[in-house]
């Protein structure tokens, strides 16, 4: 065979293929993206059950925050018998509670009190929503002062005047907090116009969403220095921690807080003299309130150095 003819033979097609491009995973839905299972987690999230003792001992550790319950139960109930409220009694267990726990009673007081039958005009329309925005920031604060105490007491093992300062940058935050559990309770309010057991099941889980998603802000404001936009989106991914409980968590404390508002217990009843054991299921009802905002507290303060400040950013899709 001549080398010209060698030369006209064809070479052989090479073997190398290029790799296939996978297809772009589809992009997950809201919902989907918060209440989707995950994968086993290398975070030190502490266990639920550690958590709840750590939380109840930090309270007991800070008797000023076991004493303060009766003061400020006795001031305002004294203040809300001023403006006409009749009872009952246990809507006060939610005074140190989280929103929208709170948030749920402070709607409950302004419409109970600044609501007259038959009341018309501006007046009528402007005096809720006033007595409504006081409450939550009444009791916002509380949740500052319990959050910064419990920081302190878990950081330094003691607590100084530190906190009360602290307690001012943190204040803001809790307000955003109640805000938007404000909005979520509005939004479960007409999700139950759908009736039945599914009107239900929707609200309830949009009450334990507002506490999943944000419980975490108010901890994260008292222990470090980030913006309140930044604050909230922080706790929002640190709420979805791939296998932190925090949903289960969140649940675990919603339900039975919302069962206690409408329990049975001492001073269920219309009355302005609540009994003993009226004062004394308050009391305690809200020193595990304190206990809780601790709990969670004590959980972020666990995971905060792992929960970076801004979401990663997407990797932009090729043309």
């Amino acid at each position: 065979m001549s080398s010209r003819r060698k030369k006209q033979q064809r070479r052989p097609a090479p073997s190398y293929r290029a790799p296939a491009t996978p297809a772009p995973a589809p992009r997950k839905g809201f919902l989907d993206s918060i209440f989707a299972p995950r994968g086993p987690s290398s975070v030190p999230m502490p266990k639920i059950r550690t958590s709840i003792t750590r939380g109840v001992a930090t309270v007991l550790a800070t008797p000023a925050l076991v004493a303060a319950v009766p003061v400020v139960l006795m001031i305002e109930w004294l203040l809300l018998l001023a403006f006409g409220f009749q009872g009952p009694f246990t809507i006060l267990g939610a005074t140190f509670a989280i929103p929208p726990i709170s948030t749920s009673t402070d709607v409950s007081l302004a419409s109970n009190i600044f609501s007259p039958v038959g009341a018309t005009g501006p007046g009528a329309a402007l005096a809720p929503l006033a007595a409504i925005t006081a409450f939550l920031v009444v009791h916002a604060a509380f949740q500052a002062l319990v959050t910064t105490v419990a920081v302190e007491r878990m950081r330094t093992g003691a607590v100084s005047a530190w906190n009360v300062r602290r307690a001012m940058h943190v204040w803001p935050v809790a307000v955003a907090v109640a805000v938007v559990n404000l909005g979520v309770l509005i939004v479960a309010n007409f999700v139950q116009l759908l009736g039945g057991g599914i009107g239900f099941v929707l609200a309830v889980a949009l009450l334990v969403a507002g506490v999943y998603l944000f419980a975490f802000a108010p901890a994260i404001s008292a222990d470090e220095e980030l913006s309140l936009p930044v604050t909230m989106s922080k706790a929002v991914r640190a709420a979805r921690l791939p296998g932190s409980n925090n949903l289960t968590l969140a649940v675990l404390y919603a339900v039975p807080s919302f069962a206690l508002l409408l329990a049975p217990l001492p001073g269920s009843l219309i009355g302005v003299n609540p009994s003993a054991g009226a004062w004394a299921a308050s009391i305690l009802v809200n020193v595990l309130q304190m206990a809780a905002v601790a709990m969670f507290a004590f959980r972020y303060l666990a995971i905060g150095a792992t929960v970076a400040d801004a979401p990663t950013p997407r990797t932009g899709r090729r043309g």
